[in-house]
């Protein structure tokens, strides 16, 4: 799936008005992720991302109404995106089968959505510093990763394939971790393109350590 391709919400039911809406909030967050991905909020002017989705200068202010409004929104989107490729990704695997597929994934992510990846690692440090009213939706997000990440783990433990001396929570905490802090590096020294062999190697790693046999 190419990355500028951010999902918006479907409605059942369009009308022309609803579904000319649709197409210009999905452009103009994709706009303002680009922006964001090389400029960083500071960089992510709302009347820029007007122009360069396409539209007048006024309208993500008419839109979104302030500039959080629309950086929460990119981050909606960047979430649901994600979980919907996740869904796709694992299929019907379930427990250790999944978990190997959902880590394998999210590394592989940033590899090959780059401008969804330095658009939410801009988010996530801005958030700590220059922006500190994202923290609350930057939290969330995570919580959401590693409510996804337990969800297998919870699979693998009801079907018994984990060790009974593993601590799920401690577990999804240095998975998370480990993906979060390879995808930064990765994007800080432009070495994305090495995260596929480092996704299959984390995840081999980490479901060896908690599965009874080993891989």
């Amino acid at each position: 799936m190419a990355d500028s391709d951010t999902k918006i919400p479907v409605p059942t039911q369009l009308g022309p008005k609803d579904e000319r809406r649709r197409i210009s909030d999905r452009k103009m967050l994709r706009a303002a992720t680009a922006l964001i991905g090389t400029k960083g909020t500071a960089g992510a002017n709302l009347a820029q991302i007007g122009l360069d989705a396409g539209y007048s200068r006024g309208l993500p202010v008419q839109r979104f109404g302030t500039k959080l409004n629309l950086l929460q929104a990119v981050l909606d989107a960047i979430e649901e995106r994600f979980m919907q490729q996740v869904e796709k990704r694992v299929g019907d695997k379930r427990g250790c089968a999944a978990l190997t597929e959902r880590i394998r994934f999210q590394l592989e992510a940033v590899r090959d959505m780059p401008e969804s990846a330095g658009a939410l690692h801009q988010l996530i440090v801005e958030s700590t510093g220059s922006f500190p009213e994202l923290r609350p939706r930057v939290a969330a997000l995570h919580r959401a990763y590693r409510d996804n990440l337990r969800l297998y783990m919870r699979q693998a433990q009801e079907m018994g394939e984990l060790r009974d001396d593993i601590d799920i929570d401690q577990s999804v905490r240095a998975i998370s971790g480990t993906i979060s802090g390879l995808s930064i590096q990765a994007i800080v020294d432009g070495t994305t393109d090495r995260l596929g062999e480092d996704a299959e190697f984390v995840a081999r790693m980490y479901v060896a350590r908690v599965s009874r046999t080993g891989g």
